[in-house]
Order: structure tokens, then C-alpha cells, then sequence
């Protein structure tokens, strides 16, 4: 069976892996060097995205935290009561085989 007319190219020059590959057409061949981290530069723009960020007021974190209370509150008596029905239908099930 034929291929449908597709080459490999072969690999360019200074294309390795390494780098971003932003060597130029005309084949430098220095390699590319990594940045040295800066631990005070990079603190410096986590605070800058921690300003863009929009954050609750007081009030909504109050009043998210007591809704998501209550629903909890809620959901544990919920599963508490089904759990304690299907108990009481799985041993009355057992005991009629006794």
C-alpha cells in the first residue's frame, strides 16, 4: 500500500528539545541559557496577582460559611436517617430467615 505523499523533513539545525527553539534561520548554534531564579522578584509578582484578584468582603465569607453549615447540618441528619432505614430493613430482612 502507498503513502499519501507524506516526507519527513529532516531536523533543523539547533532544534533539540532544549530551549524554546527560538534559534535564528541563519544556524546559531549557542545554546540556550536558562534564567536564574530570583526568589525576591518572584515574591514581587505574587503580590502583584494577589492585588488583581477580587476578593469577598467579610459579610459574604460570614454568610457563605453559615449557609454551607447549614446544608451540611442538613445533609448529615438526612444520611443519618436513610442509613437508619435501611438498617432496620436489612435486619428485619436477616431475621426473617431465623
Amino acid at each position: 500500500m502507498a503513502k499519501a505523499g507524506k516526507t519527513r523533513q529532516p531536523a533543523r539545525a539547533g532544534a533539540s528539545g532544549q530551549g524554546s527553539g527560538s534559534a535564528s534561520a541563519a544556524g546559531s548554534s549557542a545554546p540556550v541559557r536558562k534564567k536564574p531564579f530570583n526568589p525576591f522578584r518572584f515574591i514581587g509578582e505574587v503580590r502583584q496577582e494577589g492585588r488583581k484578584v477580587t476578593w469577598t468582603s467579610r459579610n459574604e465569607t460570614i454568610v457563605s460559611s453559615i449557609f454551607v453549615l447549614i446544608l451540611s447540618i442538613i445533609a448529615a441528619i438526612f444520611f443519618f436517617g436513610v442509613d437508619s432505614l435501611i438498617g432496620l430493613i436489612v435486619n428485619f430482612l436477616l431475621g426473617l430467615g431465623a
